[in-house]
């Protein structure tokens, strides 16, 4: 009998399911709102949140991104030419609840970070402590906010009380302003697809720039490095149950994901960025295989593997 392989690396097979989009969920529904129908890949895509990896200061976490996902709806926004309100508190000051209630006049509101640990209409909050997530506010009456959570929870109500400690987002490590939102898009661009793919190409270098710099300036460890770092961590035997735990449940499939959609953007315009990230896709699924099924092994071979496109691909993008 002979054996049927499909070699699925040479087709171009979209992945159509879940993700932890969040903010592009999120901002999708704002702008839909408003008659703009943006798909949350463009969104997610533009972000630039998705690119590069990093391993979180103090901690031996390896997340695949080097933007903050705040700084990348206004990055999203920007490049599709909408202008918007947006808003925060970056001191100790109450909740923002009364501008919350004026915006809420002109449009829904994407707010966020928020830390999932106080979101109790999901079943799963008290294990979600520190996570950070975004959702779309469409009212407040006296029972609370009523919200599109794109975690799985359309129109749920969440109390003030809980949204101001949920908003406040003490837990959450990136938020150094509090009480984030977005209101009231407004298009007054409508950039073509080759003025969205440049604009896109000058943030992602940008990001990668960024990223060593503040590696430099603040001893984190970026790109190859920390995906090789968190190999050696492995092969050490030193890598905790936590740390796989944080890969196989959001890091990996997020990545993965993500990277199928920069394949889908980068098609049109750039045929070599388009083929690193789907090399990158299919390594963060062998990745996350062997992850679980604790070959370690192997995992170190790929994440190995992984390491070597991740700096291909930022080169690449660099002398674009």
């Amino acid at each position: 009998m002979v054996e049927l392989i499909i070699m699925t690396e040479k087709q171009n097979i979209p992945y159509i399911g879940n993700g932890a989009y969040c903010y592009a969920n999120s901002v999708a529904m704002l702008l839909a709102s408003v008659g703009e129908e943006i798909t949350p890949l463009t969104i997610e895509v533009l972000s630039g949140v998705g690119l590069g990896a990093f391993i979180l200061k103090g901690t031996n976490l390896l997340f695949f991104g080097c933007e903050v996902p705040d700084n990348g709806i206004d990055n999203a926004l920007r490049i599709l030419g909408f202008d918007y309100l947006v808003g925060s508190v970056s001191k100790e000051k109450p909740a923002p609840i009364s501008q919350l209630k004026e915006n809420l006049k002109k449009s829904p509101i994407v707010i966020g970070p928020l830390d999932m640990g106080y979101l109790v209409y999901n079943p799963y909050y008290l294990s979600l402590r520190g996570a950070d997530h975004f959702v779309l506010v469409y009212g407040v009456d006296k029972n609370g906010v009523h919200l599109h959570d794109p975690a799985g929870f359309p129109h749920v109500i969440l109390s003030i009380d809980n949204l101001k400690v949920a908003w406040r987002a003490k837990g959450v490590w990136y938020s150094e302003e509090f009480y984030r939102y977005w209101a009231a898009p407004k298009r007054i661009k409508s950039p073509a697809a080759d003025e969205i793919h440049k604009s896109a190409i000058e943030l992602f270098k940008s990001l990668y720039k960024h990223s060593c710099k503040r590696a430099t300036g603040e001893n984190w460890i970026v790109g190859k490095d920390a995906i090789l770092k968190f190999a050696d961590r492995i092969r050490s035997g030193k890598v905790e149950q936590g740390e796989i735990e944080h890969l196989t449940h959001f890091a990996l499939p997020l990545g993965a994901k993500r990277a199928l959609d920069y394949v889908s953007f980068f098609n049109v315009f750039d045929g070599r960025l388009a083929d690193l990230k789907k090399k990158q896709a299919i390594l963060f699924g062998k990745v996350h295989t062997f992850a679980v099924d604790k070959d370690w092994k192997k995992m170190i071979i790929s994440l190995e593997e992984l390491s070597e496109i991740e700096e291909e691909f930022r080169i690449s993008l660099l002398s674009k």
